[in-house]
């Protein structure tokens, strides 16, 4: 079961128009913007969402090492 959608944005502006395009609210506790690479620690049973562009991220590579480990969690 999935707990948490965490959204990898370029920035909070493309957070939040992912976040209406896909009918969510970027207020909802279950959806998470990782602004830093620190927002991904302890979570678990996640879906990691990557909006066109994150990689310009100043933190991407970071931000992305920490995402892939959640995914291959969930898939083990």
């Amino acid at each position: 079961m999935i707990s948490r959608i965490v959204v990898l944005a370029r920035n909070a502006r493309d957070f939040e128009a992912w976040c209406h395009g896909s009918g969510l609210s970027p207020h909802d506790p279950e959806v998470v913007y990782v602004s830093r690479w620190d927002k991904l620690r302890g979570l678990a049973d996640v879906k990691v969402i990557r909006c066109p562009f994150w990689d310009q991220h100043p933190d991407a590579g970071r931000i992305d090492e920490l995402a892939r480990m959640l995914e291959q969690r969930r898939t083990s």
